[in-house]
């Protein structure tokens, strides 16, 4: 009995099992609220529509015709760049926009069918096609869906944070590289002959063949691309004088097809197209309505599952990077982990239609912010516009000439090349992201996606798994008495009210760079405000997204926070242990920067302090305007051109008190709840 008296009080005394009965026991009560909020999230609708206001019916209902207008030819177009029938182009693209106005979180984004997804789905479909006596499009539903299922687990139990190790200059390697490859795959339709798989192969194949170009075929691809450009160049030069221009610069590949179309249609009309061969090849789509869903064969998704990988992380990648520059663009929030979902909702539901693997466009984005979209309303027309065109328009679209088709694939591919500057850049900044780019660019050129892909992450991975564990450590023996503010430092207990500090204990890489970025605007926007001039603004042209404010006032509800805190004035970033930093560091601290000054006004001062000589460096290769403090007046050290460097913290912050603060004070604030 003592015994077990003993034993019961050793486990009624346990500590770890006092926490979980603790926290277990707060997790359950949390637990139907929580789970009611989780899915009330996963539809955004609910938040926005409510507050819609009726005036933006009509920047919606223009922005849907143009998005559609534009999304028709380059879903067929890339439907035949996945080499799947060009009518399920169309199939792949109704669907997505009919979700997105339910599930969306960017008033801008136009997801569908993308030149990138037509690249990676042609590539399994290839490698699949040897293996089984599946149809094309059979593939490309099974690749969407296995990218879909990928998609719901990562947004759903918010992994999101995986996508950071595929770094910025992998990224801007793979798709530079890509878009490469999807271009030379085009060259045969533009000039009419046949050619090998692989890169090489078919440079050789084109030098080869010159000879037998069809010149009738050269002539309307070449045509088409000429025109492209043109219609381009005209609305860039003349569309802001211009609506009609404007309009016409906007929807350059419809008409491009529109017209192509006639032509082919007047030429090719009299030829028996069962005996004899038409005048150039024709895409001779066949749409007779939306077929009904049906689920890829279980066997097929097993065997595409493993090779999705390529697939998934591009679309997510894209898509997320999309969303965030024009979230950036127009002061509005998205939320990645919902954005996911959505993709994965998408991806999921469309295979069911013999759909290809969907993503983010950034040319249709780019078209739907510049007509004035003000919510995702837009999608509702976009989708009906789809829709309209595939039960009404298939006779026509019958004629349309696969260089015509190619034209727009390269036009629209020609956007996604990252310029040279970009790997001098790298190369500038930081030798391994120069390396890491050139592997994905190369190795994805002449092998594939994935094994570029691959070979460059795991560079990195190597690289900087090795750094962090021979990273060499320094005996400190003295401290500089020098400094002229140290006897004031030694006795700083606390802080200006509307100041911030941030302490890193760890380099600033892809991998973590914009996890501590988003974990600093956290803090500030709990522990103060912002410019009231900028709250003002916000109430009178109020923004379609909710998800900033929600989000803000939440924080400072956990933290107790009942009153408007200090505005925000200075943010103080302690990089004294961060001993390296890489280009997607810089990139985060760029946001950084960019987000507190239009959160607490144009005055509003990041400042660095104890920088290593490397990591300054870093800073000044990668264009950086930083200079000393002690060296430049008030006016430039408030200049939102650049940083302020101090030689420690303590000097930072005194240098607040010296210039005459805020009276009040709080305690150091530091990324890990560290005190100064």
């Amino acid at each position: 009995m003592d015994f077990l008296r003993k034993r019961g009080k050793a486990v009624a005394e346990d500590h770890t099992l006092q926490r979980v009965r603790r926290d277990g026991a707060r997790a359950a009560r949390a637990l139907p609220r929580a789970t009611g909020t989780y899915l009330i999230e996963k539809v955004p609708i609910v938040h926005w529509l409510p507050k819609y206001n009726p005036r933006w019916l009509l920047n919606d209902m223009l922005a849907g015709v143009t998005v559609g207008v534009l999304l028709i030819p380059q879903a067929l177009a890339y439907a035949k760049l996945a080499t799947i029938p060009p009518e399920y182009g169309l199939m792949s693209s109704w669907l997505p926009n009919f979700l997105y106005f339910i599930m969306g979180t960017s008033k801008d984004m136009s997801s569908g069918p993308t030149s990138l997804m037509g690249l990676l789905t042609a590539e399994i479909i290839r490698e699949v096609g040897t293996e089984g006596d599946f149809q094309p499009q059979v593939v490309a539903a099974a690749v969407a869906m296995s990218v879909g299922i990928y998609c719901l687990i990562v947004g759903l139990f918010k992994f999101g944070f995986l996508l950071e190790f595929v770094s910025i200059p992998v990224l801007h390697g793979f798709i530079s590289a890509a878009g490469i490859v999807i271009m030379l795959g085009q060259i045969p339709s533009l000039f009419g002959i046949k050619v090998g798989t692989g890169t090489a192969k078919i440079i050789h194949d084109i030098f080869a063949q010159i000879p037998d170009f069809k010149p009738a075929t050269v002539g309307i691809g070449l045509g088409g691309i000429v025109l492209l450009v043109a219609l381009e160049k005209i609305g860039a030069k003349w569309g802001s004088k211009n609506k009609v221009i404007w309009i016409i610069g906007l929807a350059r590949s419809a008409i491009v097809l529109v017209l192509f179309t006639g032509i082919s249609y007047g030429v090719n009309k009299n030829i028996d197209l069962e005996n004899d061969d038409p005048v150039w090849e024709l895409s001779k789509v066949k749409s007779d309505g939306i077929a009904s869903p049906r689920m890829p064969p279980t066997s097929l998704i097993a065997e595409v599952f493993p090779r999705a990988i390529a697939p998934f992380l591009a679309a997510t990648i894209e898509h997320l990077a999309i969303a965030k520059a024009f979230a950036r663009r127009n002061n509005y929030v998205i939320d990645p982990a919902q954005e996911l979902v959505y993709l994965g909702t998408s991806n999921f539901f469309n295979s069911f239609f013999s759909a290809m693997p969907i993503g983010g466009a950034m040319s249709r984005t780019s078209v739907n912010s510049a007509t004035g979209v003000k919510s995702p309303f837009y999608g509702l027309v976009a989708g009906g516009f789809v829709i309209l065109s595939i039960f009404a328009l298939s006779p026509a679209l019958f004629w349309i000439p696969k260089a015509t088709l190619a034209a727009i694939i390269v036009i629209a591919v020609w956007s996604i090349l990252s310029p040279p500057s970009t790997f001098v850049h790298y190369w500038k900044t930081s030798f391994v992201d120069f390396t890491a780019s050139m592997l994905a660019f190369w190795v994805t050129l002449f092998v594939n996606t994935e094994t570029g892909i691959g070979c460059a992450v795991g560079f990195q991975l190597v690289y900087h798994i090795l750094h962090t564990a021979f990273a060499r450590i320094r005996r400190v023996t003295n401290i500089d008495s020098s400094t002229r503010y140290l006897p004031f430092v030694a006795n700083l207990t606390s802080i200006p009210l509307d100041t911030q500090i941030f302490k890193p204990h760890q380099a600033l890489l892809f991998f973590n760079a914009f996890s501590i970025k988003a974990q600093a605007m956290d803090i500030v926007q709990t522990y103060n405000s912002g410019t009231t001039v900028s709250l003002e603004e916000q109430r009178k042209n109020r923004n379609w997204s909710t998800a900033g404010a929600r989000r803000a006032k939440a924080l400072r509800r956990r933290a107790g926070i009942t009153e408007e805190p200090y505005r925000i004035a200075v943010v103080v970033l302690d990089l004294s242990m961060v001993s390296t930093i890489d280009d997607t560091g810089l990139v985060a601290l760029k946001d950084l920067k960019v987000d507190l000054e239009k959160y607490g006004g144009e005055g509003t001062e990041l400042r660095l302090a104890g920088l290593t000589e490397a990591v300054r460096q870093r800073f000044t290769r990668s264009g950086w305007e930083i200079y000393d403090a002690d060296q430049v007046g008030d006016v430039v050290r408030r200049s939102s051109k650049g940083c302020a460097v101090y030689a420690s913290v303590g000097e930072a912050v005194a240098d607040m008190f010296r210039k005459g603060g805020e009276e009040g004070v709080q305690d150091v604030l530091v990324v890990g709840d560290e005190k100064a």
